[in-house]
């Protein structure tokens, strides 16, 4: 299939491909995958992903009163926030107090210098919309490891419950019925890998204060 026939989420899926699994595989997210995250590094993990979010949404937010695609494909629902400040005040950890590692800053400025292409904006956004077909399953897995019932502090694992699968779907319809010029598709596609790469050098960063 060329790219010339290639939906734009299957062009998303295909070119991110290397950078989803090296972020998939890497030592911090296979702990966290399996239960074996330390308690305080998840804790880091949502502070850290609240800041992301927090930069990507207020973007996302402003964008939307004039971007036809992000009023098309983003919904309320899809806004993390909440569910990261839910599990943040179960874990008695005030968002304001948080600061950002130096991969998370770095992070936030590649949305800040992103902010005037609302197809870049998506593509960010497809990363972390897209977790959530994953992070369900690792928020099963943490339960008997931290101690937690289905809820707050494992909100943002798992924002959508069983409507999972049906939220995925509509949101890849979304984005391939929008009519992105091939110049905007190319944005889309190279936010997205400024993304993965995002998370991975986050996630060495959470490491590396592990063992500090």
């Amino acid at each position: 299939m060329t790219e010339e026939t290639q939906s734009v989420m299957q062009r998303l899926r295909e070119s991110t491909r290397d950078l989803h699994d090296s972020a998939e595989h890497h030592d911090f997210q296979r702990a966290f995958a399996q239960g074996s995250l330390p308690r305080e590094r998840y804790i880091g993990y949502l502070g850290q992903m609240y800041l992301v979010h927090k930069a990507l949404e207020e973007r996302l937010r402003s964008a939307a009163e004039t971007s036809d695609a992000i009023r098309a494909v983003v919904d309320e629902r899809q806004y993390q926030v909440p569910y990261l400040v839910e599990d943040l005040d179960f874990f008695d950890v005030d968002p304001g107090s948080l600061e950002p590692l130096p991969a998370t800053r770095r992070l936030i400025d590649e949305i800040e210098q992103m902010a005037s292409e609302p197809a870049s904006l998506l593509g960010l956004h497809y990363v972390l919309e897209g977790s959530n077909n994953g992070s369900r399953f690792i928020a099963r897995g943490l339960m008997p490891a931290y101690g937690i019932a289905p809820g707050p502090g494992l909100r943002y694992l798992d924002p959508y419950g069983d409507e999972q699968r049906d939220r995925w779907h509509a949101f890849r319809a979304a984005m391939d019925e929008v009519d992105f010029s091939p110049e905007d598709s190319d944005r889309l596609l190279e936010a997205a890998r400024h993304m993965f790469r995002g998370i991975v050098y986050i996630s060495d960063d959470l490491l590396a204060e592990a063992v500090s």
